[in-house]
């Protein structure tokens, strides 16, 4: 196992009541883009949107647990689209159009990330584009996994990702689920990572210690990760605690703070 963390806090919420469409949506071309885990064949479907002039990047959304759909972390796809980066999402499994069964689990957050990537990267017409994976919580632990397997990746973005425990990197070995043969520390990950990284989270955050966090990854100075810790920022991103439960901000999960919004867009832009 790679963490021995609890989500028991939002593992059973249902996402898909919180997506929303992209504000002025017709200033952009969009593409449903159907994928299919060929191991269980089920088919999952998603959209890309992207811009009407050249774009050189899409991101793959990946929201961490519960029910998610095709809408999910809208206001990071309407500020991606504004600077000029395509954005991929697809609905989970029995969500939406995606077919299969409900599934709160990591291993299956991780498969259908890998079919998803796989899918986009056999597109001749997104050939020549960079295509990067960003992961809010659990699903940014799927992004390092679909990392690890070998599927290329030409950037990533953990945000909120709890990657320690006790101001250690996670101790038990990293093991692919992809490639269960693969087994490397999760500081060795990191210290040989090879492609561009994002590490952002928020000071308020009570899933993980965001500042030891950072501390673990700067002394492992590798200059393809850059980290931005946040002041007075929660698990999403968002200023305040994480009891949002017990306010109106339940319903508002994905409005993330502006500062957050930029840092991402900036650092995507200058890769």
């Amino acid at each position: 196992m790679l963490l021995f963390i609890s989500f028991n806090k939002i593992s059973s919420q249902n996402n898909s009541d919180f997506g929303k469409g992209i504000k002025d949506i017709e200033r952009y071309n969009s593409k449903e883009i159907d994928f299919i885990d060929s191991e269980e064949n089920v088919k999952l479907s998603g959209t890309l949107i992207f811009p009407k002039t050249n774009y050189s990047k899409i991101v793959v959304i990946t929201p961490g647990s519960g029910q998610n759909n095709r809408n999910s972390h809208y206001n990071i796809a309407e500020e991606l689209l504004k600077n000029g980066i395509a954005v991929y999402r697809f609905d989970d499994r029995g969500v939406g159009k995606s077919g299969g069964k409900v599934n709160f689990g990591v291993d299956q957050i991780i498969k259908d990330l890998y079919y998803a990537l796989n899918n986009l990267q056999k597109i001749d017409s997104l050939s020549n584009k960079k295509i990067g994976a960003l992961g809010h919580s659990l699903g940014g632990i799927a992004t390092i996994d679909v990392y690890q397997s070998g599927l290329k990746i030409d950037f990533l973005i953990l945000m909120a990702t709890p990657i320690e425990k006790f101001g250690k990197f996670n101790k038990p070995q990293y093991n692919s689920r992809r490639n269960p043969e693969i087994k490397v520390s999760t500081k060795m990950l990191f210290q040989n990572l090879q492609i561009p990284m994002l590490f952002i989270a928020g000071t308020n955050d009570s899933f993980f210690n965001s500042t030891e966090t950072a501390a673990l990854i700067h002394d492992l100075n590798n200059k393809n990760i850059e980290v931005k810790i946040i002041n007075g920022l929660n698990h999403f991103l968002r200023a305040g605690s994480d009891d949002w439960k017990k306010t109106k901000e339940y319903q508002n999960l994905y409005e993330i703070n502006p500062q957050a919004l930029n840092e991402i867009t900036s650092w995507i832009a200058k890769i």
